[in-house]
């Protein structure tokens, strides 16, 4: 390779990069495995920056996996001299990958890859809190990894985004050489006479990359050519039309997501009918939303929940999911959390919904104050944000309700006090009759007809007396009044009997 042929390589690299936005950012970290891929990525990138074509600080990252006893050690030293001569600078870092592997019942190629990932993700987050520059990360993929990976994803029934895969950009991770051959690299460090590291296994048909490489793509070549070629042109058609449906997934997801006090949630009624390509990118969509990944997210997964979002269940429905996670359907609401995360999803639903809630049992008792000692027995509701609040009440003007205060006739409280609780906190059969209804119903079956989240149902907060609900926030009282009309008829009817104008306001107030 000459030196126009060097620098045509760069121009390469550099309109594929620079078309996709993999440059925008402040310091790009190599992953550098001493392989003939990873240090042509950097000395690709170090030619650019000699050029004055990008001007991002260039670092690299080396795992040493210490599965190869000797050669990895050696491998790791070449990587140093390599970054001493381009003064780059270089951290390494040592995995037990054999131990890994064996603890999680994972291969050594996958646990490889998960540790390393998970090394760039760390360095990058660490890099970028001391430097203040945005960080990615940039991997030594290329045309031959996109046609072994399209073929062995294709063979495993994989649907679009397997084919297209891997991408120029996923997140902080970088491909900026997906537009040369692996021929091109070797080529290109040759001529500049830069050594690389071999590893003698990518030689061998052990693993199933290796079969493709060394195996079955050299015979496809004997009768089609190179195979990169027409499946460079098929990653390039199905990239588009997964950039199409990608977009307009994301549309779907948009008008079909909203949140609970922070919690990603999807509508039932809006997915339920999509069309099954859409549907799927949706839930896949709020899965990563909800958790930062897709791993282990299966096919088997996703159709246990296209069924759960389309039945009818009663109350709230569960179901496992990977990683010990659940998907949760309660009503038109579609989500995905672990057992706790749900669990207070479903007191957020309640709030929501217009009741009160506490995390914990709650069985308050509050005195009712005197006329003008209105803040002395003020007290706060155990496991809850919220302060219970009494007040008397005799000038009837003053008189404003909403759904976190009521106005208790006098006589209702005669024995002077008040208590305020859920039915996590106490074992009495409870019975609700609302205010000018002719009879009760029990607590439990009131809060099912009203579609409450049975898991949010012993935290709901109320006003009781013995097995009475007096008061229960977001639903209504059993005595008094709810608006201007029986205001008006209720303070009549006091008048007509005598009665003293008299009420307690009891409300429930946020801290």
């Amino acid at each position: 390779m000459n030196r126009e042929e060097t620098a045509e390589i760069l121009d390469k690299v550099l309109e594929f990069s620079k078309s996709r936005g993999l440059f925008d950012c402040g310091i790009i970290v190599v992953g550098l495995s001493g392989g003939p891929d990873s240090v042509a990525l950097l000395n690709i990138l170090k030619g650019l920056k000699k050029r004055s074509d990008i001007d991002c600080d260039i670092y690299a990252l080396h795992c040493n996996h210490h599965l190869r006893p000797v050669v990895c050690d050696e491998e790791a030293e070449l990587v140093r001299e390599l970054c001493k001569e381009n003064d780059v600078e270089l951290k390494v870092l040592d995995f037990d990958i054999k131990e890994f592997s064996e603890q999680n019942r994972i291969s050594e190629e996958t646990a490889g890859r998960v540790l390393r990932y998970e090394a760039f993700e760390q360095y990058a987050k660490a890099l970028e809190k001391a430097t203040g520059k945005t960080v990615r990360v940039a991997i030594a993929h290329h045309k031959d990894d996109v046609a072994e990976t399209m073929m062995m994803n294709l063979f495993r029934g994989s649907g679009l985004e397997g084919l297209v895969n891997p991408k120029p950009i996923a997140g902080r991770i970088i491909r900026p050489l997906l537009c040369v051959k692996k021929s091109e690299l070797v080529d290109y460090l040759n001529s500049l006479g830069v050594s690389f590291a071999i590893d003698q296994t990518n030689l061998t048909t052990m693993g199933t990359r290796n079969t493709w490489r060394n195996d079955i793509f050299p015979k496809i070549s004997e009768s089609y050519g190179d195979p990169t070629v027409p499946l460079s042109r098929t990653y390039k058609l199905l990239s588009d039309d997964l950039d199409f449906i990608s977009r307009e997934a994301l549309k779907a997801y948009a008008a079909n997501r909203r949140l609970i006090s922070g919690y990603p949630v999807l509508s039932v009624s809006g997915i339920k009918d999509l069309h099954k390509a859409m549907e799927s990118r949706v839930v896949r969509s709020l899965w990563q939303e909800t958790f930062g990944d897709l791993i282990d997210f299966e096919e088997s997964n996703l159709n246990d929940c296209f069924d759960l979002i389309g039945s009818e269940p009663s109350g709230e429905a569960f179901l496992d999911m990977p990683f010990g996670r659940k998907a949760y359907r309660h009503g038109d609401v579609f989500a995905f959390g672990t057992s706790e995360s749900i669990k207070d999803l479903a007191l957020k639903i309640a709030e929501e919904m217009g009741f009160v809630v506490a995390e914990g049992p709650v069985d308050l008792k509050l005195a009712i104050p005197e006329a003008g000692d209105e803040d002395k027995n003020d007290a706060k509701i155990p496991h809850s944000l919220y302060i219970l609040k009494t007040r008397i009440i005799e000038n009837t003007r003053e008189l404003e309700y909403n759904n976190h205060s009521w106005f208790c006739p006098i006589e209702a409280v005669a024995e002077g006090t008040v208590t305020a609780g859920n039915q996590g906190g106490i074992d009495t059969p409870l019975k609700m009759k609302r205010a000018g209804s002719s009879g009760s119903k029990e607590l439990n079956r009131l809060l099912t007809d009203l579609k409450v989240p049975e898991s949010a149902r012993s935290q709901i907060l109320f006003i009781r007396k013995g097995g009475e609900i007096l008061w229960l926030p977001g639903f209504g009282h059993g005595i008094g009044f709810t608006n201007a009309v029986s205001y008006g008829k209720c303070i009549a009817e006091r008048q007509s009997e005598g009665k003293p104008e008299t009420f307690v306001r009891i409300a429930i107030e946020r801290q």
